[in-house]
């Protein structure tokens, strides 16, 4: 028997189409993951925003609130505008020293008012979202 015989080759062809993935079948594939990707991007969005009011009704009704009731405590008066609470009035001890802490998780001062209008008897805190809601120390 001659060792250099021909074996009958397999159909290349038929060995081709299942060694791996078609370029259509990838192009599916990366689209689909896209379109995960792109949702699950668009709900962190969601809950980031809900994060940053939570922030801001904590502050307006927690630390900002008790920051100008001790501001009330210690001069007499309640302030006249928020940045009193940096620099206080005779000369007293600031309540705040930095102006980045008495702004909102968007980056814009809280809003102040003295006598209220949502708390005639004392004073409104608030934030402003950068769709116009305004989260305030009224909404208990």
């Amino acid at each position: 028997m001659d060792t250099k015989e021909k074996l009958p080759r397999p159909n290349n062809r038929k060995h081709a189409k299942s060694r791996g993935f078609t370029l259509i079948e990838m192009l599916i594939v990366l689209a689909l993951i896209g379109l995960v990707a792109t949702l699950a991007i668009s709900n962190l969005g969601g809950l980031f925003g809900q994060a940053k009011e939570d922030t801001a009704a904590n502050w307006v009704n927690g630390t900002g609130t008790g920051l100008v009731t001790a501001y009330f405590a210690r001069v007499g008066t309640y302030p006249k505008s928020i940045d009193e609470l940096m620099s206080p009035a005779d000369g007293k001890t600031a309540f705040v020293q930095r102006a980045k802490d008495i702004q909102s998780p968007w980056g814009k001062p809280y809003q102040y008012k003295q006598p209220g209008d949502h708390n005639p008897g004392s004073f409104d805190l608030w934030a402003i979202t950068p769709e116009g809601k305004e989260i305030g120390n009224w909404d208990k």
